[in-house]
């Protein structure tokens, strides 16, 4: 009977201790954090924060520090997001960490963080698969891809960048309209280039090659300048502009005998 009670106060004890996170310290500021689940005479069992049990001996522990059960909820999201990059674990750890303490600020702002993290990511993903489709030249789905993502940057730089490739993407598309006699189109594509950013140096490259194309010498070296002072490294972009320049100067050369 005797013994009978003392088992129970063990498993009383026991069970009293899955409602605590702890702090484990061996000495020398070393530390663990993580939920003892079990504690015997000799040995500890802990929770790690990404789930593993481990046994320690009791002699190498020099004390443990008793904390709320929430703490080490918000100690398990942490490391899902910072170390193992998995934000969907991290999402759902500080989700449970809520039930548990229902309002708490602190939770609440790191699961905005997350919610916040997650789309970032959503939205760089979007950015490098549009990339990749317009370098294999499907520019107007590029374009489809970069205007339903507009709307959902998360972050203002983010938005920018998007704004941007935009621009540099339909400026693209209005010289191969161009190229291909499609004049209207290529009108209509370079509005749009220059009405999501009017200093996109393909913009002013691409009026540049028009210009130069229908021999408007001026208006091709301007455009050409603008286009070198936003970008000097757009392929051939100086190429095309010495041979502009080139037809300047023989158009302004005086005609012999006047």
């Amino acid at each position: 009977m005797r013994n009978s009670h003392f088992a129970v106060i063990f498993l009383c004890f026991v069970t009293a201790q899955v409602s605590f996170a702890d702090v484990i310290y061996f000495g020398s500021d070393r530390r663990l954090d993580g939920h003892v689940v079990r504690r015997g005479r000799s040995t500890t069992n802990v929770k790690l924060l990404g789930g593993s049990t481990l046994t320690l001996e009791n002699n190498d522990i020099e004390r443990t520090r008793t904390e709320p059960f929430v703490a080490y909820m918000l100690k398990r999201g942490d490391y899902y997001l910072e170390q193992r990059k998995d934000i969907k674990r991290a999402l759902e750890t500080y989700q449970e960490a809520l039930r548990l303490k229902p309002g708490d600020p602190e939770i609440q702002a790191r699961l905005d963080l997350v919610v916040l993290s997650e789309r970032i990511t959503r939205c760089q993903a979007g950015v490098e698969e549009a990339r990749e489709i317009a370098r294999d030249g499907n520019l107007i789905q590029a374009i489809d891809i970069y205007e339903k993502l507009l709307p959902t940057a998360p972050r203002e730089e983010l938005r920018r960048t998007i704004v941007r490739e935009l621009a540099e993407t339909y400026a693209q598309l209005a010289y191969r309209y161009y190229d291909h006699s499609y004049f209207v189109g290529a009108e209509e594509m370079l509005r749009k280039a220059e009405q999501y950013n009017p200093n996109s140096p393909t913009l002013h490259f691409v009026l540049g090659r028009i210009h130069h194309v229908n021999r408007d010498w001026e208006a091709a070296d301007k455009a050409y300048s603008l286009a070198e002072e936003l970008d000097p490294n757009i392929p051939k972009l100086k190429i095309y502009r010495a041979e502009v320049r080139s037809q300047l100067k023989y158009k302004s050369r005086p005609i012999a005998g006047e």
